[in-house]
């Protein structure tokens, strides 16, 4: 450690001191402060270019807080304390010193600071030492003659994340002194040319863990001189003081080769191309080396930013994230000798206007390869139709447009591919600016039947069409329940056992004599007249299980399983059915009384639950459920459940109207099988329910037309 050659308290200031406490120093709760300042060499260097005063001494900043880290005093030249001692009430306190000189990398120019606790006593002089120590992490570079000898140029560049110094000959700062302020890291890349202008693939490290008051000694040497650089393999050792770290180099003059970068399309000048345009467009690039790079460079479609992607080595989400851009790539090994880039989708979903794609290549040879494709997009149309997404009665459609900025009285216009005449979208249009898309529901449609639409906008309107089918608007046989036959004293609810769509629990009763399921009574008819009727659900008091739950469901009984330990019943729910409705609408009156049976869901002594549901799946066959083995559709979990819905019912005093809406999961599937079911009691699949609880049921139909779902 080394002091300051002025101590900056000097010893005339005691004579002040002393004729200050006569003239004007009182003892009034106050005293004073003066510091000296020593500087701590231990790495061993001088300190250059640390602003110094007229005299040529160091200057150091002083600032003091308070024992609660405020801020009481601050000088910018700590000297001042000779002639004038700065005055603080007593107390306990913290000084902290500073050299002038800051920044996140400079070359010659350290930092340094220190500080030390004090306390000041009412009517006396405090003096401190403090001891200014680098704040720093020093770096230097050295280079044998051989590095010296072979290589032109040989630039070296450190960073912390916040600067960087390159050390270089070209400038003369390679054997210059780099000081930066400490971030945890330093990361270094070694650049290198030769005599003959070839550059040579740049070495990169980082070093980790650093701190203040460390010196890194980069020394470059090369382990053997070669007779010209460029004819063997050359290692090139590295030695920063801290630990050993080796690369190689292979240089080779032999090797002639670099990477080809070819494509299926003429790039030789600025390809113009319609938007929309999916021509094949295939980029090839091939190594007999293989590659230690690929660097792709293009305009992110989302908001045209350029985005530079290393394909070498890339993983599956960056590829995955290329794709979702348009950009397939193959997958780039180091061993690969052929990559492909499919830019196809990218370039077709691109809006009018210029855009560049950059490709660099670099093989385990470190020769390069660069192409650059430039792209102009035009159009004479300002916007076409994308797609069509049909239902029964409605269709989603999708355009998109081609300039930038979205142009005026972008629309629609359908027609039956059977008429010449166009109708115009009168609704509302939603439109994504950062995708450059718009979307409309065409409403009114007639299921089963082809229809034409195209993209409109207020220049033009002969754009291209395309065509889309309506699916069938299918029902249920029977859903207004007009239709029974009867086996026995057992009825069902269809027109005879040829056409056989509706079941209920009768057919595991009918050897009790009980029937829970029937035909409902003249007045519970819903929609009266010759050949009406409605059906009528009613639990009943069974032996062995406690209850029957009045129930009907689109399916059929399979047996029923007599077992006094565990009595049940297997039944397949589902009959087959390919159409979406969008709800299931019908009337209800239900007559519920005091659960009586069971306590499922703690249901006993409270007042009976109806319910209806309906689930679109596309299951490979029925559902077969079993209550004496406990399976049963579990609606929330079932992954083969396309759409569902459901309503619980209460006491009505006459039939009421229900719309109970479908909410569809996925609706890129299409449904195999259709499940109505409906009971009395709720939970009379666990033999939980009310003796005497009544549904009537009429009238069921589907909705298919979105506009009557708002009525």
């Amino acid at each position: 450690m080394t002091r300051i050659s002025n101590i900056l308290c000097h010893a005339l200031l005691a004579a002040v001191l002393l004729s200050c406490s006569h003239d004007g120093l009182r003892d009034n709760g106050e005293g004073w402060l003066c510091a000296r300042v020593y500087e701590d060499d231990a790495l061993d260097v001088r300190i250059p270019q640390l602003r110094s005063g007229n005299d040529g001494t160091p200057v150091f900043s002083l600032t003091v807080y308070d024992a609660k880290d405020v801020r009481k005093a601050y000088l910018e030249d700590c000297s001042v304390l000779a002639d004038n001692p700065l005055a603080l009430p007593a107390g306990r306190y913290t000084a902290v010193v500073s050299s002038a000189e800051t920044g996140a990398a400079a070359f010659g120019a350290p930092f340094y600071t220190g500080s030390t606790g004090f306390s000041i006593v009412s009517g006396e002089v405090a003096n401190i030492d403090i001891t200014a120590a680098v704040a720093n992490t020093k770096v230097t570079v050295e280079y044998d003659d051989a590095v010296k000898d072979n290589f032109s140029s040989y630039d070296f560049t450190v960073s912390n994340g916040q600067g960087e110094l390159v050390f270089s000959n070209s400038d003369g700062t390679a054997d210059e002194d780099g000081w930066f302020s400490v971030t945890g890291t330093l990361s270094w890349t070694l650049s290198l040319v030769n005599n003959d202008g070839q550059k040579y693939r740049d070495l990169t490290g980082t070093l980790e863990d650093v701190k203040a008051k460390e010196h890194y000694k980069f020394r470059w040497s090369l382990e053997t001189e070669p007779d010209g650089i460029g004819a063997g393999a050359v290692s090139i050792v590295l030695d920063d003081s801290m630990n050993e770290k080796e690369f190689t180099l292979e240089l080779d003059p032999d090797d002639t080769s670099v990477p080809v970068i070819s494509a299926d399309f003429d790039y030789s000048g600025r390809v113009q191309t319609e938007a929309g345009d999916a021509s094949s467009r295939t980029i090839t690039v091939s190594s007999e080396d293989g590659f230690s790079s690929l660097l792709f460079t293009y305009s992110d479609p989302a908001d045209f930013s350029s985005r530079s992607v290393e394909l070498a080595g890339a993983s599956e989400e960056v590829l995955s994230a290329l794709s979702s851009a348009g950009i397939s790539v193959s997958a780039v090994q180091e061993s690969s000798a052929e990559a492909t880039i499919d830019i196809s989708s990218y370039i077709s979903s691109l809006p009018v206007g210029r855009f560049s794609l950059g490709l660099t290549a670099i093989d385990r040879g470190n020769s390069f390869a660069e192409q650059a494709f430039d792209f102009e997009i035009i159009s004479n149309l300002d916007a076409e139709i994308i797609s069509a997404a049909p239902w029964a009665m409605f269709a989603d459609v999708s355009g998109r447009w081609f300039a930038i900025e979205k142009p005026q009285g972008l629309s629609f216009q359908y027609r039956k591919s059977s008429d010449s005449v166009w109708t115009d979208y009168a609704g509302e249009i939603s439109a994504d600016d950062q995708s450059r898309t718009y979307g409309a529901r065409l409403t009114g449609l007639e299921p089963g039947t082809e229809y034409s639409v195209r993209a409109v906008s207020a220049e033009d309107k002969e754009t291209k069409e395309i065509t889309f089918t309506t699916e069938k608007a299918d029902s249920v046989p029977n859903m207004s329940f007009d239709a029974w036959y009867q086996d026995g004293d057992a009825w069902y609810p269809n027109a005879d056992a040829d056409n056989f769509w509706w079941d209920s629990a009768n057919g595991g009763t009918k050897t009790l004599s009980i029937y829970p399921t029937t035909p409902a009574e003249e007045e519970y008819i819903y929609a009266k007249g010759e050949g009406k009727n409605a059906a009528k659900l009613q639990s009943k008091e069974a032996m062995l299980v406690g209850l029957a739950a009045g129930n009907i469901y689109t399916g059929r009984f399979i047996k029923a399983v007599m077992s006094l330990s565990n009595p049940g019943a297997e039944l397949d729910w589902g009959v087959p059915f390919t159409s979406r409705p969008l709800a299931l609408t019908g009337y209800y009156h239900y007559i519920p009384v005091t659960v009586n049976k069971g306590d499922y869901n703690g249901m006993s002594g409270k007042t009976d639950i109806g319910q209806v549901q309906v689930m679109l799946t596309d299951w490979s066959s029925p559902f077969r459920v079993s209550t004496a083995d406990g399976q049963f559709v579990n609606p929330q979990t079932d992954k083969g459940i396309i759409a569902y819905g459901t309503m619980d019912l209460n006491a009505t005093g006459s039939y009421q109207p229900f719309t109970i809406e479908l909410e569809y999961r996925d609706t890129s599937r299409v449904p195999k099988y259709i499940v109505i079911v409906a009971a009395a009691s709720k939970y009379g699949d666990y033999f939980t329910g009310g003796v005497g609880s009544t549904l009537y049921l009429d009238e069921f139909s589907f909705i298919y037309d979105p506009e009557a779902l708002s009525r």
